[in-house]
């Protein structure tokens, strides 16, 4: 993150504060499959984003719920190209961005964040698993 965009103490406090509490909400919809529990959780993302508009966590965990439950493909990638941008060195949001374009169909766009994420992610089973997935998707591209 660059240092000049630290928000001051008490914005950073705020913007943990909705984080935890979309956190928390993205937790009860896992409960009730309600898509309104999951609509408000991108809402506390929103206000973290507003207090601190670096928090690359926000900005995953907002993605992850737009592009999963409420199926906004097209905002997804946006938060989690947002999220590389701002910690290029973290592999998670690859990998979702991997699984979102696999998912709907972009297998060349796949490809690549698949591709970032096994370079950058540890040994376990998702590197395990995304190396599967490319050469899935390179055999069918052939």
């Amino acid at each position: 993150m660059r240092e000049s965009s630290q928000p001051s103490l008490w914005r950073r406090l705020q913007a943990g504060w909705w984080y935890l509490y979309g956190v928390g909400l993205c937790q009860l919809g896992l409960r009730t499959i309600d898509r309104e529990v999951y609509r408000r959780a991108v809402q506390a993302f929103d206000r973290a984003l507003a207090a601190w508009p670096d928090l690359a966590l926000a900005l995953y965990r907002r993605g992850l719920i737009r592009g999963r439950e409420l199926g906004e493909y097209y905002a997804a990638i946006r938060d989690l190209e947002t999220a590389t941008r701002l910690r290029p060195d973290w592999p998670e949001p690859y990998l979702q961005r991997g699984l979102f374009h696999r998912f709907h169909h972009h297998n060349r766009a796949a490809i690549p964040e698949l591709t970032t994420y096994v370079r950058l992610a540890p040994a376990g089973f998702w590197r395990t698993e995304a190396e599967r997935m490319l050469a899935c998707i390179q055999a069918e591209l052939e």
